[in-house]
């Protein structure tokens, strides 16, 4: 567990903490779509979209 957060502590250092949540977001909504694309799992896919939703909500200043 310490070794993922020094390289995601690693990452926010060297992209900033607002890159990174903007990478999450994308992430989440092609898991959405993948889930739609190839499992046929609509209930999944909402709960990707609406994490990503909720971090496109996410205002940082850092």
């Amino acid at each position: 567990m310490k070794d993922n957060m020094d390289i995601l502590e690693a990452l926010i250092d060297k992209l900033t903490l607002s890159a990174i949540l903007e990478m999450l977001e994308r992430i989440c909504h092609k898991k959405a779509e993948n889930l739609r694309n190839h499992w046929q799992d609509e209930i999944s896919a909402k709960l990707w979209d609406k994490a990503a939703r909720q971090i496109e909500q996410i205002n940082v200043d850092v």
